[in-house]
């Protein structure tokens, strides 16, 4: 082991050496590239700073080099490292912005997020699913210009990918279950033996949860943009009630319509600009909820759906794939996780309706739920947007789940095909 980091310190002596010399034969020159296309200098902020020692090689790396060393290492890891010397504190906290940076370039094949249009593809490929992510998700502008790189922001990303993971997992999950249960006699007759049904299953449940993935980074967009703008919406009014532009609180018909506009102006910009983007995210919506029907009982006929429009806008979106996983009981008992889940759903909603501005802005509601029908989220506004294109009728999402077996994921508009609708 001595005789590692007896080499390992030549090497880093050696590389020190070669990088000082580079410094000053460039020093001399009028203008240097540096390493990191950033305002920010590496070199500048550490100067500024007394350096911590390790008492290791690590101390004769050029800083340069521990970023990228950084940059490899999982987000979480990141904030773990912090805790490992005050050396790599200090390297973690003043070039957190680099380290990001790097990180997210190497994640998105070389490039940092930019602003979605409607010409631009995504492909549906696992690998590029952070660019697809990252882009509908920027970071949050700085003050002085540019964007901010943080840990944070990593974290959200990974945050939202695995949400969206679970759900499209659980989605794929009851879909195929649903399969068998509708089809019984062609899946024995195609899959004799268990080990045929259950790899059948498998693969089916794959291949739904990989094209799923992308559509759902949709859905959330919808909904958290949608979130954001009823947030806006509040607050505006507020001031406008302080100013005194608005002698009498906002009445439910009133409100209805205005959040009906929030929605209209999110499905007439980027992403959803892009028609074939707003059709495939229209038959994600349409399958989510669906399948959030399919969860009652028959015994139990619910007319009134406007709890589902309260679990898509009221709750975060962490409480739709706690719904599921309670349905499914993945990794716990089922009767927990859904006491769990309704106490969780209940402080949302009482959350909402305790909320001292909507109480001030909004007049009160005999019902608790923001929308009095699930069809005043997205559905409504989305079919007359897509009448208003001319793209009904249209096409639904084909996705192959076996030799010959193809799911279609599709709405009332969708052209009929020989696909079995999930």
């Amino acid at each position: 082991m001595s005789a590692i980091l007896e080499q390992l310190r030549q090497h880093a002596k050696k590389a020190g050496a070669a990088i000082h010399r580079s410094r000053k034969s460039e020093a001399k020159k009028p203008y240097r590239k540096s390493l990191f296309s950033s305002s920010f200098s590496s070199s500048s902020v550490i100067e500024k700073t007394d350096i911590v020692s390790t008492s290791s090689p690590w101390d004769l790396l050029p800083v340069e080099i521990q970023i990228k060393i950084f940059s490899q290492c999982g987000i979480k890891d990141l904030l773990q490292l912090k805790l490992v010397c005050k050396a790599f504190c200090q390297v973690l906290t003043f070039h957190e912005q680099l380290i990001a940076r790097q990180y997210l370039r190497q994640a998105r094949h070389g490039t940092l997020p930019s602003p979605i249009d409607s010409e631009r593809e995504y492909t549906r490929n696992p690998e590029d699913d952070v660019v697809l992510l990252s882009d509908l998700f920027p970071p949050a502008k700085s003050a002085k210009g540019g964007h901010l790189y943080t840990f944070r922001y990593i974290h959200s990303l990974r945050r939202r990918a695995k949400l969206c993971s679970k759900l499209c997992y659980y989605l794929a999950d009851r879909v195929m279950d649903r399969f068998v249960h509708c089809e019984p006699a062609f899946v024995k007759a195609m899959f004799p033996s268990r080990h045929e049904r259950n790899e059948f299953l498998e693969r089916g449940k794959s291949s739904l949860w990989f094209n799923l993935i992308p559509l759902m980074y949709y859905t959330l967009y919808f909904l958290e943009s949608y979130s954001l703008a009823r947030r806006e919406l509040k607050n505006a009014l507020l001031q406008d009630m302080e100013a005194g532009r608005l002698p009498l609180p906002i009445s439910p018909d009133v409100r209805k319509s205005m959040y009906r506009d929030l929605q209209i102006a999110i499905l007439r910009s980027a992403p959803f600009t892009n028609t074939s983007t707003l059709i495939c995210t229209h038959h994600c919506m349409q399958l989510l909820v669906s399948y959030l029907r399919h969860t009652v009982p028959p015994e139990e006929p619910v007319a009134d759906d406007s709890w589902i429009g309260s679990l898509l806008t009221a709750s975060p979106f962490l409480r739709i794939v706690e719904y599921f996983s309670a349905e499914i009981g993945d990794g716990g008992s089922q009767r927990v996780q859904r006491k769990d889940f309704m106490r969780n759903f209940h402080n949302d909603l009482m959350l909402n309706e305790k909320d001292d501005i909507n109480s001030l802005v909004f007049q009160s509601t005999p019902v608790s739920h923001l929308h009095s029908s699930v069809q005043d989220v997205w559905f409504d506004v989305a079919r007359e947007e897509l009448a208003s294109r001319r793209a009904c009728p249209h096409d639904a999402e084909n996705i192959r789940v076996w030799k010959g077996v193809t799911v279609a994921l599709g709405c009332q508009d969708c052209r009929q095909g020989r696909a079995w609708r999930a």
